[in-house]
Protein backbone atom coordinates (compact mmCIF):
# COMPACT_ATOMS: atom_id res chain seq x y z
CA UNK A 1 0.00 0.00 0.00
CA UNK A 2 2.77 2.44 0.93
CA UNK A 3 4.64 1.85 -2.34
CA UNK A 4 1.42 2.27 -4.32
CA UNK A 5 0.59 5.61 -2.65
CA UNK A 6 4.14 6.93 -3.13
CA UNK A 7 4.34 5.97 -6.81
CA UNK A 8 0.81 7.23 -7.48
CA UNK A 9 0.96 10.61 -5.73
CA UNK A 10 4.67 11.56 -5.65
CA UNK A 11 6.03 12.18 -9.17
CA UNK A 12 9.82 11.86 -9.19
CA UNK A 13 9.68 10.08 -5.82
CA UNK A 14 13.29 8.89 -6.12
CA UNK A 15 14.77 12.42 -5.95
CA UNK A 16 14.18 13.06 -2.23
CA UNK A 17 16.58 16.05 -2.18
CA UNK A 18 14.32 18.00 -4.55
CA UNK A 19 12.20 20.58 -2.69
CA UNK A 20 9.05 19.83 -4.69
CA UNK A 21 9.40 16.10 -4.15
CA UNK A 22 9.78 16.65 -0.40
CA UNK A 23 6.64 18.76 -0.49
CA UNK A 24 4.68 16.02 -2.26
CA UNK A 25 5.85 13.44 0.26
CA UNK A 26 4.83 15.69 3.14
CA UNK A 27 1.43 16.52 1.64
CA UNK A 28 0.77 12.82 0.94
CA UNK A 29 1.58 11.92 4.53
CA UNK A 30 -0.61 14.76 5.77
CA UNK A 31 -3.66 13.73 3.76
CA UNK A 32 -3.26 10.06 4.71
CA UNK A 33 -3.03 11.10 8.37
CA UNK A 34 -6.00 13.44 8.01
CA UNK A 35 -8.21 10.72 6.49
CA UNK A 36 -7.24 7.91 8.86
CA UNK A 37 -7.46 10.04 12.00
CA UNK A 38 -10.82 11.51 11.01
CA UNK A 39 -12.19 7.98 10.59
CA UNK A 40 -10.72 6.80 13.89
CA UNK A 41 -12.04 9.90 15.68
CA UNK A 42 -15.62 9.27 14.52
CA UNK A 43 -15.50 5.56 15.41
CA UNK A 44 -13.89 6.03 18.84
CA UNK A 45 -16.07 9.01 19.78
CA UNK A 46 -19.18 6.98 18.94
CA UNK A 47 -17.89 4.08 21.05
CA UNK A 48 -16.97 6.43 23.89
CA UNK A 49 -20.40 8.08 23.94
CA UNK A 50 -22.20 4.74 23.70
CA UNK A 51 -20.23 3.07 26.47
CA UNK A 52 -19.71 6.16 28.64
CA UNK A 53 -15.93 5.52 28.65
CA UNK A 54 -13.81 8.59 29.36
CA UNK A 55 -10.63 6.77 28.29
CA UNK A 56 -12.08 5.94 24.85
CA UNK A 57 -13.34 9.51 24.48
CA UNK A 58 -9.84 10.72 25.40
CA UNK A 59 -8.37 8.40 22.79
CA UNK A 60 -10.87 9.76 20.24
CA UNK A 61 -9.84 13.35 20.96
CA UNK A 62 -6.22 12.28 20.64
CA UNK A 63 -7.05 11.12 17.10
CA UNK A 64 -8.78 14.45 16.44
CA UNK A 65 -5.64 16.31 17.52
CA UNK A 66 -3.59 13.99 15.30
CA UNK A 67 -5.88 14.87 12.37
CA UNK A 68 -5.43 18.59 13.02
CA UNK A 69 -1.69 17.92 13.33
CA UNK A 70 -1.75 16.37 9.85
CA UNK A 71 -3.51 19.47 8.52
CA UNK A 72 -0.88 21.72 10.11
CA UNK A 73 1.92 19.59 8.66
CA UNK A 74 0.42 19.96 5.17
CA UNK A 75 0.49 23.75 5.57
CA UNK A 76 4.04 23.52 6.94
CA UNK A 77 5.32 21.50 3.98
CA UNK A 78 3.62 23.89 1.55
CA UNK A 79 5.30 26.89 3.17
CA UNK A 80 8.66 25.12 3.40
CA UNK A 81 8.60 24.52 -0.37
CA UNK A 82 8.28 28.24 -1.19
CA UNK A 83 11.14 29.60 -3.26
CA UNK A 84 13.67 31.99 -1.64
CA UNK A 85 12.97 35.70 -2.03
CA UNK A 86 14.58 39.01 -1.06
CA UNK A 87 13.27 38.82 2.53
CA UNK A 88 14.14 35.16 3.02
CA UNK A 89 17.16 34.41 0.80
CA UNK A 90 17.61 30.97 2.37
CA UNK A 91 13.99 29.95 1.76
CA UNK A 92 11.17 28.97 4.09
CA UNK A 93 12.41 25.52 5.10
CA UNK A 94 12.09 26.19 8.83
CA UNK A 95 8.32 26.52 8.40
CA UNK A 96 8.27 22.73 8.69
CA UNK A 97 9.73 22.97 12.20
CA UNK A 98 7.27 25.71 13.15
CA UNK A 99 4.44 23.44 11.98
CA UNK A 100 5.83 20.66 14.15
CA UNK A 101 5.94 23.02 17.14
CA UNK A 102 2.29 24.01 16.55
CA UNK A 103 1.39 20.31 16.43
CA UNK A 104 3.12 19.70 19.76
CA UNK A 105 1.25 22.59 21.42
CA UNK A 106 -2.05 21.15 20.21
CA UNK A 107 -1.19 17.69 21.50
CA UNK A 108 -0.14 19.07 24.89
CA UNK A 109 -3.41 21.01 25.20
CA UNK A 110 -5.48 17.89 24.47
CA UNK A 111 -3.40 15.84 26.92
CA UNK A 112 -3.89 18.34 29.76
CA UNK A 113 -7.65 18.55 29.14
CA UNK A 114 -8.11 14.80 29.29
CA UNK A 115 -5.85 14.42 32.27
CA UNK A 116 -8.27 16.71 34.09
CA UNK A 117 -11.31 14.74 32.81
CA UNK A 118 -9.78 11.40 33.80
CA UNK A 119 -8.99 12.57 37.33
CA UNK A 120 -12.60 13.76 37.60
CA UNK A 121 -13.80 10.28 36.53
CA UNK A 122 -11.67 8.70 39.27
CA UNK A 123 -13.22 11.04 41.84
CA UNK A 124 -16.75 10.57 40.47
CA UNK A 125 -16.97 7.03 38.96
CA UNK A 126 -19.70 5.94 36.53
CA UNK A 127 -20.31 2.54 34.85
CA UNK A 128 -18.80 1.69 31.46
CA UNK A 129 -20.61 -0.61 29.02
CA UNK A 130 -18.72 -3.42 27.30
CA UNK A 131 -19.23 -5.12 23.94
CA UNK A 132 -16.94 -7.54 22.09
CA UNK A 133 -17.89 -5.77 18.84
CA UNK A 134 -16.78 -2.41 20.21
CA UNK A 135 -13.55 -3.94 21.54
CA UNK A 136 -12.99 -5.43 18.09
CA UNK A 137 -13.38 -2.01 16.45
CA UNK A 138 -10.78 -0.59 18.81
CA UNK A 139 -8.46 -3.48 17.97
CA UNK A 140 -8.93 -2.65 14.27
CA UNK A 141 -7.96 0.96 15.00
CA UNK A 142 -4.73 -0.35 16.54
CA UNK A 143 -3.84 -2.00 13.23
CA UNK A 144 -4.63 1.23 11.34
CA UNK A 145 -2.33 3.24 13.63
CA UNK A 146 0.41 0.63 13.36
CA UNK A 147 0.30 0.93 9.56
CA UNK A 148 0.34 4.73 9.82
CA UNK A 149 3.43 4.54 12.03
CA UNK A 150 5.26 2.39 9.49
CA UNK A 151 4.04 4.66 6.66
CA UNK A 152 5.36 7.83 8.32
CA UNK A 153 8.59 6.07 9.27
CA UNK A 154 9.18 5.11 5.64
CA UNK A 155 8.50 8.62 4.31
CA UNK A 156 10.16 10.44 7.23
CA UNK A 157 13.43 8.55 6.71
CA UNK A 158 13.24 8.99 2.94
CA UNK A 159 13.10 12.79 3.16
CA UNK A 160 14.81 13.15 6.58
CA UNK A 161 11.81 14.95 8.10
CA UNK A 162 11.73 15.42 11.87
CA UNK A 163 8.02 16.24 11.65
CA UNK A 164 7.11 12.96 9.94
CA UNK A 165 9.34 10.93 12.23
CA UNK A 166 7.54 12.62 15.14
CA UNK A 167 4.23 11.64 13.53
CA UNK A 168 5.53 8.07 13.34
CA UNK A 169 6.32 8.10 17.05
CA UNK A 170 2.90 9.59 17.79
CA UNK A 171 1.23 6.74 15.88
CA UNK A 172 3.20 4.17 17.87
CA UNK A 173 2.16 5.96 21.06
CA UNK A 174 -1.45 5.68 19.89
CA UNK A 175 -1.04 1.94 19.41
CA UNK A 176 0.10 1.69 23.02
CA UNK A 177 -2.64 3.93 24.42
CA UNK A 178 -5.48 2.25 22.51
CA UNK A 179 -4.20 -1.16 23.62
CA UNK A 180 -4.26 0.07 27.21
CA UNK A 181 -7.82 1.39 26.69
CA UNK A 182 -9.03 -2.00 25.44
CA UNK A 183 -7.39 -3.72 28.40
CA UNK A 184 -9.05 -1.21 30.72
CA UNK A 185 -12.44 -1.74 29.14
CA UNK A 186 -12.19 -5.50 29.68
CA UNK A 187 -10.77 -5.13 33.20
CA UNK A 188 -13.60 -2.78 34.13
CA UNK A 189 -16.11 -5.63 33.81
CA UNK A 190 -14.54 -7.47 36.74
CA UNK A 191 -14.22 -4.70 39.32
CA UNK A 192 -16.10 -1.74 40.75
CA UNK A 193 -12.98 0.40 40.90
CA UNK A 194 -12.86 3.32 38.39
CA UNK A 195 -10.45 1.50 36.08
CA UNK A 196 -11.60 3.65 33.18
CA UNK A 197 -10.49 6.82 34.94
CA UNK A 198 -7.06 5.39 35.73
CA UNK A 199 -6.66 4.23 32.12
CA UNK A 200 -7.70 7.72 31.01
CA UNK A 201 -4.87 9.18 33.11
CA UNK A 202 -2.40 6.79 31.47
CA UNK A 203 -3.67 7.78 28.00
CA UNK A 204 -3.43 11.47 28.87
CA UNK A 205 0.14 11.03 30.12
CA UNK A 206 1.08 9.27 26.87
CA UNK A 207 -0.44 12.17 24.93
CA UNK A 208 1.55 14.68 26.99
CA UNK A 209 4.74 12.66 26.57
CA UNK A 210 4.27 12.55 22.78
CA UNK A 211 3.60 16.30 22.64
CA UNK A 212 6.67 17.11 24.70
CA UNK A 213 8.84 14.83 22.55
CA UNK A 214 7.67 16.53 19.35
CA UNK A 215 8.22 19.97 20.91
CA UNK A 216 11.83 19.09 21.77
CA UNK A 217 12.52 17.66 18.30
CA UNK A 218 11.21 20.78 16.54
CA UNK A 219 12.61 23.37 18.95
CA UNK A 220 16.17 22.03 18.70
CA UNK A 221 16.80 23.10 15.06
CA UNK A 222 14.88 26.36 15.58
CA UNK A 223 17.04 27.34 18.56
CA UNK A 224 20.22 26.21 16.78
CA UNK A 225 21.49 22.71 17.54
CA UNK A 226 24.99 21.50 16.78
CA UNK A 227 25.97 19.75 13.58
CA UNK A 228 24.87 16.16 13.13
CA UNK A 229 28.00 14.07 13.93
CA UNK A 230 27.57 11.80 10.89
CA UNK A 231 27.16 14.74 8.49
CA UNK A 232 30.13 16.54 10.05
CA UNK A 233 32.32 13.43 9.78
CA UNK A 234 31.31 12.91 6.14
CA UNK A 235 32.12 16.52 5.18
CA UNK A 236 35.50 16.43 6.93
CA UNK A 237 36.37 13.11 5.29
CA UNK A 238 35.47 14.43 1.82
CA UNK A 239 37.58 17.56 2.26
CA UNK A 240 40.54 15.66 3.73
CA UNK A 241 40.38 13.34 0.72
CA UNK A 242 42.28 16.02 -1.23
CA UNK A 243 46.02 15.54 -0.57
CA UNK A 244 46.68 19.29 -0.70
CA UNK A 245 44.55 19.75 2.46
CA UNK A 246 46.34 18.52 5.60
CA UNK A 247 43.79 19.38 8.27
CA UNK A 248 40.33 20.82 8.95
CA UNK A 249 38.66 22.59 11.85
CA UNK A 250 35.85 25.02 12.81
CA UNK A 251 33.15 23.21 10.83
CA UNK A 252 29.81 24.96 11.34
CA UNK A 253 26.54 23.77 9.75
CA UNK A 254 23.54 26.10 9.60
CA UNK A 255 20.16 24.40 9.19
CA UNK A 256 17.56 26.32 7.19
CA UNK A 257 15.09 23.44 7.02
CA UNK A 258 15.30 19.76 6.20
CA UNK A 259 17.54 19.32 3.17
CA UNK A 260 18.60 23.00 3.25
CA UNK A 261 21.91 23.48 5.02
CA UNK A 262 24.86 25.82 4.64
CA UNK A 263 28.27 25.11 6.14
CA UNK A 264 31.65 26.76 6.63
CA UNK A 265 34.99 25.10 7.29
CA UNK A 266 38.65 26.03 7.80
CA UNK A 267 41.04 23.93 5.71
CA UNK A 268 44.73 23.81 6.63
CA UNK A 269 47.25 23.82 3.76
CA UNK A 270 51.07 24.02 3.80
CA UNK A 271 52.31 27.63 3.68
CA UNK A 272 54.68 26.62 0.88
CA UNK A 273 51.78 25.70 -1.43
CA UNK A 274 50.96 27.22 -4.79
CA UNK A 275 47.91 29.11 -3.56
CA UNK A 276 46.39 29.56 -7.01
CA UNK A 277 46.42 25.78 -7.43
CA UNK A 278 45.18 25.22 -3.86
CA UNK A 279 42.32 27.65 -4.48
CA UNK A 280 41.18 25.42 -7.33
CA UNK A 281 41.37 22.41 -5.01
CA UNK A 282 39.22 24.27 -2.45
CA UNK A 283 36.61 24.92 -5.16
CA UNK A 284 36.62 21.23 -6.08
CA UNK A 285 36.17 20.24 -2.44
CA UNK A 286 33.18 22.56 -2.08
CA UNK A 287 31.59 21.11 -5.22
CA UNK A 288 32.21 17.53 -4.07
CA UNK A 289 30.55 18.15 -0.70
CA UNK A 290 27.52 19.66 -2.45
CA UNK A 291 27.23 16.72 -4.83
CA UNK A 292 27.57 14.08 -2.09
CA UNK A 293 25.61 15.70 0.75
CA UNK A 294 23.46 18.50 -0.66
CA UNK A 295 25.14 20.92 1.79
CA UNK A 296 26.49 24.19 0.40
CA UNK A 297 30.00 24.53 1.86
CA UNK A 298 32.26 27.59 2.03
CA UNK A 299 35.91 26.82 2.86
CA UNK A 300 38.37 29.26 4.45
CA UNK A 301 42.02 28.45 3.70
CA UNK A 302 44.51 28.45 6.62
CA UNK A 303 48.24 28.30 5.66
CA UNK A 304 50.35 26.49 8.27
CA UNK A 305 54.10 25.91 8.54
CA UNK A 306 55.10 22.28 8.05
CA UNK A 307 58.77 22.55 7.06
CA UNK A 308 60.12 24.53 10.04
CA UNK A 309 61.55 22.12 12.64
CA UNK A 310 61.36 24.69 15.43
CA UNK A 311 57.67 25.45 14.69
CA UNK A 312 56.81 21.75 14.40
CA UNK A 313 58.54 20.86 17.67
CA UNK A 314 56.91 23.75 19.54
CA UNK A 315 53.49 22.90 18.10
CA UNK A 316 53.85 19.33 19.33
CA UNK A 317 55.03 20.57 22.74
CA UNK A 318 51.92 22.72 23.16
CA UNK A 319 49.65 19.92 21.92
CA UNK A 320 51.12 17.33 24.33
CA UNK A 321 50.97 19.79 27.24
CA UNK A 322 47.29 20.51 26.52
CA UNK A 323 46.38 16.84 26.44
CA UNK A 324 48.31 16.32 29.66
CA UNK A 325 46.17 19.00 31.34
CA UNK A 326 42.88 17.62 30.00
CA UNK A 327 42.51 14.81 27.47
CA UNK A 328 39.45 16.53 25.98
CA UNK A 329 41.44 19.56 24.81
CA UNK A 330 42.69 20.07 21.26
CA UNK A 331 44.21 22.91 19.26
CA UNK A 332 44.51 24.26 15.74
CA UNK A 333 45.75 27.26 13.72
CA UNK A 334 49.17 27.21 15.40
CA UNK A 335 51.51 30.01 14.27
CA UNK A 336 54.83 31.30 15.55
CA UNK A 337 56.02 34.90 15.26
CA UNK A 338 59.71 35.12 16.23
CA UNK A 339 61.32 38.15 17.83
CA UNK A 340 64.67 38.64 19.58
CA UNK A 341 63.28 38.90 23.11
CA UNK A 342 59.83 37.35 22.63
CA UNK A 343 58.36 34.54 20.55
CA UNK A 344 54.59 34.71 20.14
CA UNK A 345 52.78 31.37 19.93
CA UNK A 346 49.36 32.02 18.41
CA UNK A 347 46.76 29.23 18.40
CA UNK A 348 43.14 28.27 19.18
CA UNK A 349 42.14 25.77 21.87
CA UNK A 350 38.87 23.83 21.77
CA UNK A 351 37.46 23.42 25.29
CA UNK A 352 34.35 21.60 26.59
CA UNK A 353 31.15 23.67 26.91
CA UNK A 354 30.99 23.00 30.65
CA UNK A 355 34.26 24.86 31.38
CA UNK A 356 33.67 27.64 33.92
CA UNK A 357 35.45 31.00 33.92
CA UNK A 358 37.67 29.76 36.74
CA UNK A 359 38.64 26.69 34.69
CA UNK A 360 39.40 28.86 31.66
CA UNK A 361 41.63 31.17 33.72
CA UNK A 362 43.35 28.18 35.32
CA UNK A 363 43.98 26.61 31.90
CA UNK A 364 45.56 29.79 30.56
CA UNK A 365 47.79 30.19 33.62
CA UNK A 366 48.88 26.53 33.85
CA UNK A 367 49.57 26.15 30.12
CA UNK A 368 51.55 29.41 30.02
CA UNK A 369 53.60 28.38 33.04
CA UNK A 370 54.50 24.94 31.62
CA UNK A 371 55.42 26.24 28.16
CA UNK A 372 57.53 29.12 29.53
CA UNK A 373 59.53 26.61 31.56
CA UNK A 374 60.87 25.34 28.23
CA UNK A 375 61.67 28.81 26.89
CA UNK A 376 60.97 32.00 28.86
CA UNK A 377 60.65 33.95 25.60
CA UNK A 378 57.42 32.13 24.69
CA UNK A 379 54.32 34.36 24.87
CA UNK A 380 51.07 32.44 24.47
CA UNK A 381 48.31 34.18 22.48
CA UNK A 382 45.54 31.64 22.72
CA UNK A 383 41.83 31.81 21.86
CA UNK A 384 39.50 29.48 23.75
CA UNK A 385 36.52 28.25 21.74
CA UNK A 386 33.98 25.43 21.62
CA UNK A 387 33.65 22.62 19.10
CA UNK A 388 30.70 23.39 16.82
Amino acid sequence: MTDFLIRRFVPGWQDTRDTRVRERYGVLSGFVGLGCNALLFVVKLAIGLFTGSISIAADAMNNLSDGLSSLISIVGFKLAAKAPDSKHPFGYGRSEYIAGLAVSMLILTVGLEFLKSSVSRILHPSPVLFSPVLAGLLALSILVKLWMGLFNRRIGKAIQSAVLLAAMQDSINDVVTTTVVVVGMVAGQFTDHPVDGYIGVIVALFILWAGWGIAKDTLAPLIGEGADPESAAEIEALVLGFPEIVGVHDLIIHNYGAGKSLASLHAEVPDSSDFVAVHEVIDEAEKLVWQRTGIYLVIHMDPIALNDEHVNATRELVRETLVGLDGRLSMHDFRMVKGKKQINLIFDVIIPFEYTKAQRDSLRAELTDRIRRVDARYNLVMTLEHHM
